[in-house]
């Protein structure tokens, strides 16, 4: 999946160029997919109450949870890390999507997290950010379906500087 979008275009939303890939490059998403792995139930994805971000305090400053709003024709942040906030010189926290984003990149967002939740597996996007003067800085975004309850899923993930992950 590659997306790459006119950053002229934002309308005051973010954009981005991305590509997927199958496995995660940054040690911090290899952290979490080995996390999310170890409390997968055998009937598919872990419960989101089995998640503590305390057992994994390097991390979460670039950690992120998504839920779908009006049956996941939009998403709302419900947590964003003070780390990625701080990058992105906003908030997110409690924020849409199509709020948040430039309108094709809110599309295509939304559409990857509900196929997130509907495959109940996780997926891995590696990137830069067009119009905030980030564009130098290459990113990864690693994205975990969690089950709410027997009905409802959300995403629990991390956003991270790929220069940052070479340290480890």
């Amino acid at each position: 999946m590659a997306m790459q979008h006119n950053p002229h275009s934002l309308d005051g939303g973010i954009d981005y160029t991305v590509v997927e890939v199958n496995e995660p490059a940054h040690p911090y998403s290899r952290r979490l997919l080995a996390y999310w792995r170890e409390r997968l139930r055998a009937d598919g994805p872990m419960l989101r109450s089995d998640f503590n971000p305390l057992d994994l305090p390097q991390l979460m400053g670039g950690m992120f949870v998504v839920e779908p709003v009006d049956g996941g024709s939009d998403m709302r942040y419900r947590l964003v890390g003070s780390e990625n906030e701080r990058r992105l010189g906003r908030k997110f926290t409690g924020e849409l999507f199509s709020q948040c984003y430039s309108q094709e990149m809110a599309a295509e967002q939304i559409a990857f997290h509900n196929r997130i939740m509907q495959s109940e597996k996780p997926a891995f996007l590696q990137g830069n950010f067009l119009g905030l003067d980030l564009e130098h800085v290459r990113y990864e975004a690693a994205y975990f379906p969690v089950r709410v309850d027997e009905r409802d899923l959300q995403v629990i993930g991390g956003l991270y500087d790929m220069a940052d992950g070479k340290a480890e």
